[in-house]
């Protein structure tokens, strides 16, 4: 692992206008917001007036985020924190402005000290995946689970082709696809509040491409330093943020 600090912006983009910083993006895109009451505020302390003063009581009179920063940084500010996120369609606007406003509650005190394995996120995977293997787990893959039910003391897990029983269950399945499993315990599952507040959150697949691979000549994490793409290729025209990735 290495530690991710000092990550910066190398390129951001909005209606047609190119910068290697959203400081540099608002004053091309947006010379409206250049004057008045957010003229010298970044977006990041835009967003914090926003929520300034905010209450969970408060945050219930906006059911939607959209309406909810909107309103309090108009429309032209509205769009250009819109622009600072990955996918435009939405600006995860779909979220309500309570979950939004308990999400940053409880993130409030986390340190954003970030730290990487040297060959991408996915060695975290690999790992949990060989220590298992090594206690004697058995996996199986693309096995779709049909129903979850209780049995006596124990859970009864039904697939399309095995019938599982087990003293514990962990379930780490996204709430859409969660929908179509039946059952006792997945009726329970479904039927509580905490379930009902997972919502779905926008991604989209992209490559960041280099002429050489520059990652694998690090070998502390003093000497890695974070290269703007060459070539960045994805199926959607948006801001992102990309990590070294083999």
């Amino acid at each position: 692992m290495f530690e991710m600090d000092g990550i910066r912006l190398a390129y951001v983009e909005t209606r047609g206008f190119y910068a290697s910083n959203l400081q540099s993006l608002k004053e091309q895109a947006f010379p409206s917001l250049l004057s008045g009451e957010f003229a010298n505020m970044t977006s990041s302390e835009m967003s914090r007036s926003a929520w300034m003063n905010m209450t969970r009581e408060k945050a219930l009179e906006f059911p939607s985020y959209q309406d909810f920063m909107c309103k309090r940084l108009g429309s032209e500010g509205c769009e250009y924190m819109r622009s600072s996120f990955a996918v435009k369609v939405d600006y995860n606007m779909e979220e309500s402005t309570l979950f939004t406003y308990e999400h940053n509650q409880a993130n409030k005190y986390f340190s954003y000290d970030y730290l990487r394995p040297f060959g991408g996120l996915s060695e975290i995977t690999t790992a949990l995946e060989n220590s298992a293997r090594r206690f004697g787990v058995k996996m199986y893959l693309n096995e779709k689970v049909e129903a979850l039910n209780r049995k006596g003391s124990s859970f009864a897990v039904q697939t399309e082709k095995f019938s599982v029983s087990a003293k514990k269950l962990i379930i780490a399945v996204p709430s859409f696809p969660f929908e179509k499993i039946t059952g006792d315990v997945a009726t329970e599952i479904k039927s509580n509040y905490l379930f009902k507040s997972i919502l779905a959150r926008p991604s989209f697949k992209a490559a960041a491409v280099y002429s050489y691979p520059w990652w694998e000549n690090a070998t502390s994490s003093q000497n890695i330093t974070l290269k703007p793409f060459e070539i960045f290729v994805s199926g959607s025209n948006c801001l992102t943020a990309i990590m070294p990735y083999r």
